[in-house]
């Protein structure tokens, strides 16, 4: 059985510029995850940056090779997953203490492919209830170009005290 080590080794010798580039930053952003720089994996994974105010919250990442598809643009889930992010996190800093925010529907429209080096979704309340949420995202570059538009419906529960795992079976 191989090592983490042999496998790094291998992952490196058959690495060519872009995936070099590629597991660089990967690594990078993995170590500021472990220094308490990203909360998730998931956030150090896409390099996310996060602006909240009163009114909306910014989520923006790279747009990199990482997040492309197999045509060379970027995927429509991670898209997703930046609108999700974005609406969330402006939900959660909504949240009365001792409750957190989960999405329970979003609803995305793709409008055209994101160019720019970066990519950043906005989001904002359209309704705020006692149990529930609904919120708006949209991507636009900073050309104006509009790129994706989306709508959230956030239940709000309470705040487990513990990290969820997976159960196993």
């Amino acid at each position: 059985m191989c090592t983490i080590t042999e496998q790094f080794a291998r992952i490196i010798e058959n690495s060519n510029e872009e995936d070099l580039a590629i597991l660089t930053d990967y690594l990078s952003n993995f170590e500021k995850k472990q220094q308490g720089e990203f909360s998730t994996y998931l956030s150090a994974s896409l390099n996310m940056t996060r602006i909240t105010d009163e009114q909306s919250s910014v989520v923006t990442i790279p747009n990199t090779p990482f997040i492309h598809n197999n045509v060379a643009i970027p995927h429509g889930g991670i898209l997703a997953v930046l609108l999700d992010t974005a609406m969330g996190t402006l939900a959660n800093s909504k949240c009365p203490n001792g409750t957190t925010a989960v999405t329970t529907n979003l609803t995305i429209h793709y409008l055209t492919v994101a160019t720019e080096e970066t990519i950043s979704a906005r989001a904002h309340i359209i309704r705020s209830g006692r149990h529930t949420m609904v919120l708006e995202g949209n991507i636009f570059q900073a050309d104006g170009k509009h790129i994706a538009t989306a709508t959230g419906s956030f239940f709000i529960i309470p705040e487990k005290k513990e990290s969820v795992t997976a159960l196993q079976q």
